[in-house]
């Protein structure tokens, strides 16, 4: 596969032999992000010293995108190249492999441990790449992204270093807002009609759940049994809104939410945005503001 990719790099780049490295006359620092998660994290802390492109297409899942040569060749004329590690785009690690050159390349999700995701049965799954949605892991992300954009201009370090500190400021008023939420241990159990992606949510603020599917593989399908058994809670237990993730198919969801009647509202794992959200400048506080809104309404 490396081969492959390597390949495709020397490919994409022998039209450009004598030109410069610069995506645009730009003296901005260059950064090229798999995922919405580092893009906007690389946006707020980069400011105006950098100009930032997020390889995903609107509403693409990262688990089915299939790298272009001219994703290739935006990448090596990048100064950064961000992902998140092999769980998440497994195809990133190859890119990574083979850019080379002056393309400084950085695994956000190091020194973040990932955990297995949970079913609420307690069964074992694969470990869950979403790593953001603890806010702990997002200031992660951040300082790591801080400290690359330091060694890319140094000059500039109380300039990123003082974006940083405004951020995570942010994200912690925002945790903080999770957290209020979930003091009341007589609150109900919030129901997940589609793929269970937010593992690190559950998890953080040990929120009560059911789940149709046991995690967000794409091999992973809930039983006839397991959707009815679901249907039948909701209703036994005056559920009003059942969950989904983004950019999925709500059929299911919406069969376990007609057993009471229950709205059905998305809850966004923010690895990705579609073409209204991009054009709606959302950002990862916005959209983890609107999940806060939408569980709010569940726990009614």
């Amino acid at each position: 596969m490396k081969k492959i990719f390597a390949l495709l790099l020397i490919l994409t780049l022998i039209p450009l032999a004598g030109c410069s490295k610069d995506i645009s006359d730009s003296s901005k620092i260059q950064i090229t992000a798999t995922l919405f998660p580092q893009y906007d994290f690389a946006r707020v802390i980069g400011g105006d010293k950098v100009e930032v492109t997020l390889l995903l297409p609107p509403g693409q899942e990262s688990h089915l995108y299939d790298p272009s040569p001219s994703d290739m060749a935006k990448i090596s004329k990048s100064d950064l190249f961000i992902y998140t590690g092999d769980m998440m785009e497994g195809w990133a690690g190859d890119i990574a492999a083979s850019v080379g050159g002056d393309v400084k390349v950085l695994d956000v999700s190091r020194n973040i441990e990932l955990f297995h995701g949970e079913h609420d049965t307690s069964h074992a799954h694969a470990l869950d790449p979403h790593i953001w949605l603890d806010f702990d892991n997002a200031k992660a992300m951040c300082a790591n992204i801080a400290t690359e954009l330091i060694l890319l201009s140094p000059e500039n370090e109380d300039y990123f270093t003082q974006n940083l500190v405004s951020y995570t400021n942010s994200l912690t008023d925002l945790d903080n807002d999770f957290k209020a939420l979930f003091t009341d241990p007589q609150k109900k159990e919030l129901i997940f009609g589609g793929r269970f992606a937010v593992g690190y949510l559950t998890r953080r603020y040990n929120i009560a759940y059911k789940s149709a599917y046991d995690s967000c593989s794409a091999n992973s399908e809930p039983s006839v049994q397991d959707i009815a058994a679901l249907s039948d809670y909701v209703k036994a237990n005056d559920i009003k809104v059942v969950f989904c993730e983004e950019f999925s198919d709500p059929k299911i969801a919406r069969e376990i939410a007609s057993g009471n009647n229950a709205e059905v509202l998305t809850v966004h794992s923010c690895h990705n945005t579609n073409a209204e959200e991009r054009e709606n400048n959302a950002t990862f506080v916005s959209l983890m503001t609107q999940n806060l809104s939408n569980i709010r309404k569940g726990l009614e």
